[in-house]
C-alpha cells in the first residue's frame, strides 16, 4: 500500500491515512512527503493527486535549504528541477512529477531542498458576479528533499525496497533566549539531517514533550530553534526519535 499524507498550509502533516479515507474539501494528496534522490540515481518521484470535485492547477518548484543563524532560508537553485512545472489535474486524476538532478551531488554529502508547490485559482467564467468577488484561497504546500552523493546515503527509502541500519547525527541542545521567548536550539553535528520527532525532557521519570509528532529538522553542520512551550521545563535528558530511531539523547551544549 501507498503512504498518502495530507499537504497543510507551508507544511506537510505527518499522517498517513488509507488510499479509502475521506479527503479535506480542497486537499491535494501528495506522496511521498519525504522524497530522496538516491544515491546512483538521477531522479525521485513525487505522485500528486486531487480527491476533489473541481480541477487544480499547480505549479511546482524547488529552492535551495539552508539555516543560516538557527532560521529556515530558501534560495532559488538550478540543480535540480521538478517536471513538469506546472500541471493541472482533473478530479479523481494524478500526475507524476519528476525531481531530476541536473548536477551531480559530490561524494560524501547531502544537499537539502524544499519543494513548494502553489496551488493557483483557476478562474470560473460561469460564476456569478458576487461568487467572482469572494475571497478566492492560494494554498502552499511544502515539503524537503534530499540529494546524496556515493557513500552520503543514510537509510532512507530505497525505491527497491532495501533496509539497512538507521542512522542518527550526534546531536546537542540548549536554551537560550530569542525575541522575549526561551526557545530551544538543537545543533546537529553530523553529516546528515536530523528528523525530529516526539521531542521532549525525561527528568526523574516523568517526561514533557515539547510537542506530539514532527517538530522539524536539523541540517547538517546547522542550529534550529523552536519556542519552548509554556509550562515544559528544559531539565533531565533531551530525548527523541531521530530519522526513525528511537529514544536518542541529545548532548547539553554550554550555555
Amino acid at each position: 500500500m501507498r503512504n498518502w499524507a495530507y499537504a497543510a498550509v507551508a507544511a506537510i502533516l505527518a499522517c498517513q491515512p488509507s488510499p479509502g479515507a475521506a479527503q479535506p474539501t480542497g486537499s491535494v494528496l501528495i506522496w511521498p512527503v519525504d522524497p530522496v534522490i538516491e544515491a546512483g540515481r538521477n531522479a525521485a518521484a513525487l505522485w500528486l493527486e486531487n480527491p476533489g470535485t473541481a480541477p487544480i492547477l499547480l505549479q511546482v518548484r524547488i529552492f535551495g535549504w539552508a539555516q543560516p543563524d538557527g532560521e529556515n532560508a530558501y534560495t532559488p537553485q538550478s540543480d535540480v528541477v521538478g517536471t513538469p512545472p506546472m500541471v493541472r489535474i482533473e478530479p479523481g486524476k494524478r500526475q507524476l512529477v519528476r525531481l531530476t538532478r541536473t548536477t551531480a551531488t559530490a561524494a560524501n554529502r547531502e544537499l537539502a531542498y524544499r519543494v513548494i508547490i502553489d496551488e493557483i485559482p483557476i478562474a470560473d467564467t460561469a460564476q456569478s458576479a458576487q461568487t467572482a468577488a469572494s475571497v478566492r484561497f492560494r494554498m502552499r504546500y511544502s515539503l524537503p528533499l534530499f540529494s546524496y552523493g556515493t557513500a552520503a546515503e543514510p537509510d532512507v527509502r530505497k525505491s527497491d525496497g532495501r533496509q539497512g541500519a538507521k542512522m542518527s547525527p550526534p546531536l546537542r541542545w540548549r536554551t537560550a533566549e530569542a525575541n522575549g521567548r526561551t526557545v530551544l536550539e538543537v545543533r546537529n553535528d553530523g553529516d546528515i539531517h536530523a528528523r525530529l520527532v516526539d521531542v521532549g525532557f525525561t527528568a526523574s521519570g516523568r517526561a514533557q514533550r515539547l510537542t506530539p509528532g514532527l517538530l522539524g529538522y536539523v541540517l547538517p553542520g546547522a542550529i534550529a530553534r523552536w519556542p519552548l512551550p509554556e509550562g515544559v521545563s528544559p531539565k533531565g535528558t533531551l530525548v527523541a526519535t531521530v530519522n526513525g530511531t528511537p529514544d536518542v539523547q541529545f548532548q547539553p551544549m554550554a550555555q
